[in-house]
């Protein structure tokens, strides 16, 4: 007797009186094309000639050509054009040959064997000609003998995907609840399969204990900032999650050329990001499994991404993870990074390299399905070969001619130097913000919007520095939630797409950077929100908002409650916005905006 017969016998077993108060019923789908391809493969005469399912010369023989598996009425059909014929070579030629062409139609209704397999009953079958009438007599005969037998005997294992999903659900049990849980699985029920729209669905009935029904007390929630070893455990922990993230929106985007659902993946991404970030920071309380709740809030929407039968084994598994959830919260469900490697592995079955590698190296590939542009490295300036007046204006003349302000970094401006540093940042903001304006064609009268947010969210975010002093030593400039730089962008939310040393240390770069991702806020996310609310002040601060938090963050500024602190924000950004668009100029003493006419 197989292993897997033993696995079914055991689902018979009960547990004792009293034990149990709930039922999970999980449903495995199998996908019909695999079964279809399975279906034709019996048929066949031989692999070789698929389409013959039986021949005998030239004169007697019965082929099928690719047929279709379809849902019928709770039941499965298989239709496919055919023809047959039967009579006696002669002399070259057929003689007393009865020939036929036209439709064979199969009704077969799958049902589940003693051995855990998929197999069929067939219910009802047909050939009919072109004119719709139904063949009799030898050629039905023939049908009989060939076909219905080799039906019969079809069988197809579901055992590697029960297997892996079990194995994802295995590891979802914290240490204290892994043996009970254990014993749960081992006493499964595979319950009769039903036909839906395009999957037969195996039901798996998991009984489970009185304990785990009720919800545990909420945990109570320390308001002490976490210390320095409580965060990197916590990013650890959280890792895990996000290299599962990457790589399944990579390996889904790699599948398709559908620049939609690669936005909608690329939207998720950052979302998931963005509170991953909140929650490392403390903006946000990361009470029991940070990583459960991430898988609970993003799940909805990757499902619904995934809407292809490719990832029927993915899609069931994570749907087990969140039912197992939801039925059993006094389990106490957790995502274990071995969890989630077996979940991400079912997307691709025998890829080697490990879905969870962790590195924060650019991803070349990753920035060109999400449309992501490379910034190459500034070529250094050649000497001037005009006589210049003072330093300053040597290095504006190389500004002008190169793009970029290399001078800039490891700048830490004095007070008396504040009015040269103005200065030379505003350039450096001004022409990066042309060039991305002249690389994206931003239409008017989006493109000024975009020409004073890029100065405002610069101000807003670093005061325009890229470094401070810190312990007499110049530093890059970072904030408690790893934003870097003039910009400060987010070195996590941004992991994979840009080169985080450079976004340190090179304030050219940086500055790139943010104007890159703002243009594609505005445009993505900004400019779609204002034409629907039809107030065009609504872009920039759509647009930053989103930069603050996220594209899920794109109106909070028009909600009718506000949140306190993103309300301080968004009013100190929209401030600032009015005073850079209306002439003023950044005050860096104060961190704000010198009014037009106070500034001449």
């Amino acid at each position: 007797m197989s292993a897997f017969a033993d696995w079914y016998i055991c689902t018979t077993a009960s547990f004792a009186p009293g034990a149990l108060a709930g039922r999970l019923e999980i449903p495995l789908r199998v996908p019909f094309e695999p079964i279809r391809q399975a279906l034709s493969a019996q048929l066949a005469a031989s692999p070789a000639r698929p389409n013959v399912i039986y021949r005998d010369g030239r004169c007697r023989y019965l082929n099928l050509e690719t047929p279709k598996l379809e849902a019928l009425d709770g039941r499965l059909r298989l239709i496919g054009p055919g023809s047959a014929a039967l009579g006696v070579e002669l002399l070259g030629s057929c003689q007393n040959a009865t020939a036929w062409q036209g439709t064979m139609q199969f009704t077969l209704e799958p049902q589940i064997d003693s051995a855990g397999r998929l197999r069929m009953r067939i219910v009802d079958s047909e050939l009919t000609d072109d004119r719709g009438e139904k063949a009799l007599g030898f050629i039905w005969d023939l049908s009989k003998r060939q076909l219905h037998p080799r039906l019969e005997r079809f069988s197809y294992d579901i055992g590697a995907s029960r297997s892996a999903l079990l194995g994802i659900l295995r590891g979802a049990a914290p240490p204290e609840h892994s043996a009970a849980l254990q014993l749960a699985l081992t006493q499964l029920q595979v319950l009769e399969p039903r036909v839906e729209t395009t999957h037969v669905v195996v039901p798996i009935a998991i009984e489970l204990p009185d304990a785990w029904l009720a919800a545990p007390p909420p945990a109570a929630v320390s308001a002490a900032p976490l210390t320095e070893a409580e965060l990197d455990a916590l990013d650890q922990a959280m890792q895990p999650w996000d290299a599962f993230l990457v790589y399944t929106v990579k390996q889904v985007a790699l599948d398709s050329q559908d620049s939609e659902l690669r936005k909608r993946l690329f939207t998720l991404l950052l979302d998931s990001r963005y509170r991953l970030t909140a929650i490392l920071s403390g903006d946000e309380p990361a009470a029991g499994d940070p990583v459960r709740a991430l898988f609970v809030d993003a799940w909805n929407e990757l499902r619904t991404i995934l809407a292809d039968a490719r990832y029927a084994l993915f899609i069931d598994a994570g749907d087990a993870l969140l039912a197992l959830d939801r039925a059993a919260p006094g389990l106490g469900m957790r995502i274990s990074a071995d969890g989630l490697r077996q979940l991400a592995r079912s997307l691709r079955p025998g890829a080697r390299a490990d879905p969870l590698a962790y590195d924060w190296a650019v991803d070349p590939q990753l920035g060109r399905l999400f449309g992501v542009e490379d910034i190459p490295a500034p070529v250094e300036p050649a000497p001037s070969p005009l006589p210049t007046r003072s330093w300053l204006d040597l290095f504006i003349a190389t500004a002008h001619a190169t793009g970029v302000v290399p001078a800039l970094d490891r700048w830490v401006p004095t007070a008396a130097e504040i009015a040269a540093y103005e200065a030379r940042v505003g350039d450096l903001l001004k022409k990066t913000s042309a060039a991305e304006l002249q690389r994206a064609n931003l239409a008017a009268p989006y493109d000024k919007i975009y020409e004073n947010l890029v100065p405002t969210t610069a101000l807003i975010e670093s005061c325009w520095r890229q470094y401070v002093l810190r312990g007499g030593k110049v530093s890059f400039l970072r904030s408690s939630a790893a934003s870097v730089g003039i910009m400060q962008i987010n070195q996590r939310v941004w992991r994979g797409f840009y080169d985080v040393e450079r976004l340190r240390w090179n304030t050219a770069y940086n500055t790139r950077a943010g104007a890159q991702i703002l243009m594609r806020y505005m445009k993505d996310y900004a400019i779609p929100y204002a034409e629907r609310s039809g107030d065009l002040n609504h872009v920039p601060r759509a647009a930053y908002a989103v930069y603050n938090a996220g594209p899920r963050a794109v109106g909070r500024f028009n909600k009718a409650r506000l949140h306190p602190r993103e309300q301080r924000v968004d009013e100190k950004l929209w401030t600032l916005y009015q005073g850079i668009a209306s002439g003023g100029r950044a005050d860096l003493r104060t961190c704000g905006v010198s009014t037009a006419a106070a500034s001449q």
